[in-house]
């Protein structure tokens, strides 16, 4: 019987890239915000059994009548992909606008508690599942003008650092991913220095299939990077 992954975000980048490269061997749910992509990702997934909705992530109605028809759709979930997320607007820490600073919070974290507060008990139920929360490489170190990413990003950090001592007594895994540069649409100017989404993707896959234990950090890296930790 084929597993079931939840991907928010899944309509572009490293969502879209996980959405194609899981589709053959599982069940999907989707969720994004532009219905052209999503029909457009539809098309390329090809035979997978998949679900999807469009709406805004931080809606907590949708987002929770989501989380409803999926479970409807497939009974259970075993795997929630965090994914969805962006940086909006970057500034100096004396200038940021606090309306933006706290959409960020809604999409990056609070967004992200809410569909591990809908799928958890599901897992916990069986005593089986994992939990991916897509972070950024801007947790490990600190530039200047990433002030409001990089604090909703720390925030999800230590969420998932929690959980994933939490939710050891469930015996359900928490993987926290720090990616570097990656080259998608969430950049303004496209590098193809940085990483690919498929490379990102190939490694999240990689975890999802472990059959003992958990991996609880993937960190990866362009080596056009210098900031390292």
């Amino acid at each position: 019987m084929k597993k079931t992954v939840i991907i928010t975000g899944a309509t572009d980048g490293i969502g879209k890239s996980l959405a194609i490269l899981l589709s053959k061997e599982y069940n999907l749910a989707l969720c994004g915000r532009n219905k052209d992509k999503m029909k457009q990702l539809i098309q390329e997934l090809g035979e997978c059994h998949v679900y999807t909705e469009c709406f805004d992530i931080t809606d907590d109605e949708k987002r929770h009548n989501f989380c409803e028809h999926v479970k409807k759709e497939f009974d259970t979930v075993d795997v929630l992909i965090n994914n969805a997320g962006a940086n909006t607007k970057k500034d100096k820490v004396v200038d940021i606008n606090l309306e933006d600073l706290r959409y960020m919070f809604e999409l990056n974290c609070v967004s992200a508690v809410g569909m591990i507060q809908e799928v958890y008990p599901l897992m916990a139920e069986r005593k089986c599942g994992l939990i991916v929360n897509i972070l950024s490489s801007c947790c490990l170190f600190n530039n200047p003008t990433i002030g409001s990413y990089s604090a909703v990003k720390d925030a999800m950090e230590g969420i998932s650092k929690i959980l994933t001592k939490e939710a050891k007594a469930d015996n359900i895994g928490v993987c926290s991913v720090y990616p570097g540069g990656v080259d998608t649409n969430f950049r303004a100017v496209a590098n193809h220095s940085y990483l690919k989404p498929e490379t990102v993707a190939k490694m999240i896959k990689q975890c999802i299939e472990i059959e003992e234990g958990c991996v609880h950090d993937i960190v990866i890296r362009p080596f056009i990077e210098d900031n390292l930790p």
